[in-house]
């Protein structure tokens, strides 16, 4: 180091070169529909890893809706990764290479609980593409916005002024120790651009969410018809259903075989893809309205294998959906 550098300086440069080994590019494409037929489209972002097995920590709109995702770490190899578990409200997302690679480096968690207004921290990422840069901050204030994830986890964002721009999601958030302490979520912004207001989802959210044992991640988006938009997009006369838009790939619903839509379509302000399976029971619960769909969810905690009743291409089909492989503590077995 330059023995010129002031104490602040010195301390963000060491915390750049303790962690900038471990973060990473994630790179996703998925097919979409368009007038002139299929296209891909792809992503960009970051990510961390956080674990000897190469598990990478990173943000879930970042990997959402991914027909392939592809890790660009440090050593300048395009890896293909798998996901294991994603949860959109919370902006997880955790994903491992499919080859482990031990030499990697790996980042150390840190605890966002003990954390306070006015403390440096410090950002890494790849804005607009722009790999491995780095910004420093302080924390502006922490955010809590009434909602929770799982029912019981509530939703807190960090907000800090440290620079985060398109590209950055995902990337992570460090404290002096050159620990992770979050996970950049996303920026308000009314050009576009950064603006001093980003959002970080704390450390200590995607712990607790990673390691429930009882949660329920099908890998379906989807929105709920009633009677009468049955009836007016498919001519049926079902009480309800869940129209799947986009199913996750090797999610459990995805290895399930049900499908999502590819006809993009707006109606009542609302973008819509269509022509994906419509769940007409999940269980032994009616997709009768919103309320069934919540009720059926109430069951899913106690067992791992979840009959489904869809509507494909105007027959009536059954597939079952096994949670078992995601009912699981992800952070057993990671060594840190």
């Amino acid at each position: 180091m330059p023995d010129y550098l002031s104490g602040a300086e010195l301390q963000s440069a060491k915390v750049y070169q303790a962690v900038v080994p471990a973060v990473v590019t994630i790179f996703t494409s998925r097919e979409v529909i368009q007038e002139e037929g299929a296209a891909k489209k792809g992503g960009i972002g970051s990510g961390v890893l956080i674990s000897k097995e190469c598990h990478v920590l990173t943000a879930a709109h970042v990997v959402k809706g991914a027909d392939e995702i592809v890790v660009k770490t440090q050593d300048g190899k395009m890896r293909p990764a798998e996901l294991l578990f994603s949860e959109t409200g919370a902006d997880i997302a955790l994903l491992k290479l499919i080859t482990p690679a031990p030499e990697l480096k790996h980042a150390e968690l840190g605890d966002s609980d003990r954390l306070v207004v006015g403390q440096s921290v410090y950002a890494i990422g790849s804005p607009y593409g722009l790999e491995d840069s780095f910004s420093v901050g302080h924390i502006s204030g922490f955010r809590s916005f009434e909602r929770y994830y799982d029912g019981a986890i509530q939703a807190k964002f960090i907000q800090t002024d440290a620079a985060i721009n398109m590209g950055n999601s995902g990337g992570p958030l460090l404290n002096s120790k050159a620990q992770v302490i979050g996970i950049a979520s996303r920026i308000l912004s009314v050009s576009g651009g950064f603006q001093g207001i980003g959002f970080v989802v704390p450390i200590n959210t995607a712990k607790k969410l990673l390691s429930l044992k009882d949660r329920v991640w099908l890998g379906i988006e989807g929105i709920y018809l009633n009677r009468e938009g049955i009836s007016t997009l498919m001519n049926r006369d079902l009480k309800g259903g869940l129209l799947i838009e986009r199913v996750t790939k090797g999610s459990p619903a995805d290895k399930a075989g049900l499908r999502g839509g590819s006809v993009p379509s707006r109606m009542l302000g609302r973008d819509f893809l269509l022509g994906g399976d419509l769940i007409v029971e999940f269980g032994t619960q009616e997709a009768c309205n919103s309320d069934c769909l919540a009720e059926a969810n109430k069951h899913f905690g106690s067992t791992d294998k979840i009959p489904v009743k869809f509507l494909r291409g105007g027959k009536m089909l059954e597939t079952t959906i096994d949670l078992s492989g995601t009912r699981r503590n992800f952070l057993e077995g990671i060594k840190n």
